[in-house]
């Protein structure tokens, strides 16, 4: 990333010298025009070059009046590259952070379910369900379901089936659909499918849809579109389509025309309030 900044950087500042060298070229040619008087005075003074010099001169000064109003559009987007790295920079650091932190407080126990699920996450499993109910247990579970995605998030996935509704079975069912979503789209809507209505699936749901909607973003919104809950649904479905009509207006509109959406939904997102 901090390559990216650098070649960024280098961009813009080139950039920005060519603009100069092309304004100091319009300026002098301009100067030039202004200089020769108007077309009548060319008539009985003849200039050296004459007219035919004079037109290829404005040619070359519009030709340079495009380059720099592209070299301003590439500048522009290089400035927006920018933003994006920073931005990208600053969650990257956040979660470096938070995983530092996570990993300084871990239990004993939720070390050893990570060490034990390093080697066989089965028998993790079995171990973290055997262990008093409590947070720690919870962790636990968490810390097995991260390593267990790797190696097989079928499995991973059918574990956290078993867990009673309720806040780990949510964060459980968050962490495999953002994972092995990431990784096999196709898998993760099918687990999905099979999940029966309520938190845990709309959790799962939206972990999903903030995965897909990097790759799919109909897909994203499609399913963004299931959730149960009215005010999840409302929120992703609108952040996700607002995207989409940011990124091909076209092809979004037509999606929300035809899509069964709350009511009130799809007029607020075509008119952009």
């Amino acid at each position: 990333m901090l390559v990216a900044a650098l070649v960024v950087a280098g961009a813009v500042f080139r950039q920005e010298r060519e603009i100069r060298r092309l304004r100091g070229a319009i300026a002098e040619l301009t100067s030039l025009r202004s200089e020769s008087g108007p077309v009548v005075s060319m008539i009985t003074n003849p200039l050296p070059s004459n007219i035919e010099e004079l037109r290829r001169d404005a040619a070359e000064v519009e030709q340079l009046r495009a380059e720099i109003t592209q070299l301003r559009q590439g500048k522009m987007e290089a400035s927006a590259l920018q933003a994006s790295i920073d931005k990208l920079t600053g969650e990257v650091s956040a979660l470096i952070n938070g995983f530092s932190r996570s990993a300084s407080s871990a239990s004993p126990l939720v070390s050893q379910a990570t060490s034990l699920a390093r080697s066989s996450p089965e028998e993790a499993a079995r171990w973290v369900a055997a262990l008093p109910a409590g947070e720690e247990q919870s962790q636990a579970a968490l810390a097995v379901i991260d390593r267990w995605i790797g190696s097989d998030p079928t499995a991973a996935a059918a574990w956290t089936t078993k867990f009673a509704e309720g806040p780990l079975r949510e964060q459980a069912m968050s962490l495999v659909a953002r994972r092995w979503g990431l990784h096999d789209w196709n898998a993760t809507a099918g687990w999905l499918e099979t999940l029966p209505t309520g938190p845990s699936r709309d959790g799962a749901i939206g972990a999903f849809v903030t995965s897909a909607d990097g790759y799919d973003i109909r897909l994203a919104l499609e399913w963004a579109n299931r959730m149960e809950d009215p005010e999840s649904r409302t929120q992703r479905v609108e952040g996700t389509a607002q995207r989409w009509l940011n990124e091909d207006d076209s092809a979004a509109r037509a999606w929300i025309d035809k899509a069964q959406l709350p009511e009130g939904m799809a007029a607020r997102l075509l008119s952009g309030k």
